[in-house]
């Protein structure tokens, strides 16, 4: 999507609204109330690619857009930011993932560090190159990407959306950031991603992939998105993708085998997970979308029905 979102809030009253531009392509939980939100702005697109969205007690949300000033690579700003997820062990660390590569150019991963107003890009990494993308070619494209301790490293893993003509369910592909030595490796994988299945019959018509959320009982969460068109219809279902095991220096993903529909979002397309906010007492989760021309919107989500 090429362009900012509108997210409004209504506090009580019709006469009484609050208006943030955001573009949720993808979110990470910061702190209890605090979310670093990416969005998908093109290379040739100007403005900020990120920033910070609160949480207040009274429900209104506060946005600070983040600035970088060197994105350190030859291919220059970020172009088509899709997801986004917190390093463990550090508070202000994040790595910003491109949703792949494009006539050469981009499938970055960007290890930055966010202070104040401001996100310093550390170190530049790539996402794997299965089917590289470009004009007439829809490869890789990946949307959700979690980071979880894996020993002394850390394992990245990415969503392949799916509904393509090359990809037709989606895949986790699973990487390891050696963190001291700034090296993202995807070859001891390579030849065992995760192949994931969205609910419902007409999987091809879904996008299996569009966010990724892991909470802390060790559950992969996925949303699957239906999107005919900028005027939509739109819809998204939530589920349990896959679940992590095994010991910590050796981790183990496992994809869910028959997953159910937890919510179904009728009318929206959501494209970021997080967890709670706090200020949203019994809150389970945290959505944010992107509709197109009818905007975005950021929303908690309650525990499902049983």
């Amino acid at each position: 999507m090429n362009r900012m979102l509108l997210a409004v809030v209504l506090l009580g009253s019709a006469k009484i609204a609050t208006a943030v531009e955001l573009g949720f392509s993808g979110m990470a939980q910061m702190d209890a109330n605090s979310y670093l939100v990416v969005q998908d702005k093109k290379v040739y697109e100007s403005g900020s690619r990120l920033g910070v969205l609160q949480v207040k007690p009274d429900g209104i949300l506060n946005y600070m857009p983040l600035t970088i000033s060197d994105w350190k690579d030859q291919d220059g700003q970020a172009s088509d930011l899709e997801s986004v997820c917190q390093l463990p062990g550090q508070t202000n660390e994040y790595l910003l993932a491109e949703s792949g590569y494009w006539d050469g150019k981009f499938g970055r991963i960007f290890q930055v560090v966010v202070s104040d107003d401001v996100a310093i890009v550390k170190q530049v990494y790539h996402v794997p190159k299965i089917v590289a993308g470009g004009k007439g070619i829809h490869g890789d494209n990946f949307e959700g990407m979690v980071c979880i301790a894996q020993g002394d490293s850390v394992l990245v893993v990415l969503g392949e959306r799916g509904g393509s003509k090359c990809y037709k369910r989606g895949y986790l592909r699973l990487g390891v950031f050696d963190t001291a030595a700034g090296q993202l490796s995807w070859q001891q994988y390579a030849d065992h991603p995760v192949e994931i299945t969205a609910p419902g019959t007409d999987a091809n018509k879904k996008r299996t992939i569009s966010d990724l959320y892991l909470d802390k009982q060790g559950v992969i969460w996925a949303v699957a998105t239906e999107d005919s068109g900028d005027q939509g219809p739109f819809r998204s279902v939530i589920y349990q993708a896959a679940t992590i095991s095994g010991p910590a220096e050796q981790l183990k993903v496992t994809a869910v085998r028959h997953p159910i529909a937890q919510w179904i979002v009728d009318g929206f397309k959501v494209e970021s997970l997080a967890g709670p906010a706090a200020n949203v007492p019994n809150s389970f989760m945290s959505i944010g979308t992107e509709d197109e021309n009818y905007g975005g919107s950021w929303r908690p989500l309650f525990a499902p029905s049983k």
